[in-house]
């Protein structure tokens, strides 16, 4: 009997491509972990941030590449969540689409975000509604950024 070596092809593994970069910023530490791995589990990729300067700090990282902000209304000490997502605006030159989340929609204040829309929502949010409203805004966010690329360059 004959031995015959086998010609051993490397496996190809396709690449995830994401649907989408959304920044969850919650005081909360499990909703804001468990919102995160929902979110990569569908396809996104998921940046966290427990309050308003550690979601700013993370700006300039962002620019051009932020498609939703998810933010919790009341994040405890600071700024509201109204303000970082003006704020992130100012920082990033464009708003991008931004969930506001509160257990009192009733008195948060909505921010006001030329371009961008702005959904408020109750607390807890059905993970299922959050996941379908997410690409439509993902969407949102690049047609208007190549509008504004091609109005740039034009």
């Amino acid at each position: 009997m004959s031995a015959q070596l086998a010609t051993v092809l490397p496996l190809q593994q396709p690449v995830p491509v994401s649907r989408g970069l959304v920044l969850h910023v919650d005081d909360d530490e499990g909703l804001r972990r468990s919102t995160s791995m929902l979110l990569r589990v569908d396809g996104f990729e998921s940046r966290e941030a427990s309050c308003a300067s550690q979601a700013l700090a993370q700006a300039e990282s962002l620019r051009g590449l932020l498609d939703v902000l998810i933010v919790d209304y009341h994040l405890g000490n600071g700024m509201t969540g109204t303000e970082v997502a003006e704020e992130f605006a100012r920082l990033l030159g464009h708003a991008v689409p931004t969930i506001i989340l509160t257990g009192d929609p009733a008195n948060a204040e909505v921010p006001w975000l030329a371009d961008a829309p702005v959904w408020v929502a109750r607390k807890p949010l059905n993970p299922e509604t959050l996941l379908a409203a997410l690409p439509p805004l993902v969407a949102f966010r690049r047609a208007i950024s190549e509008v504004t690329v091609k109005r740039v360059f034009a």
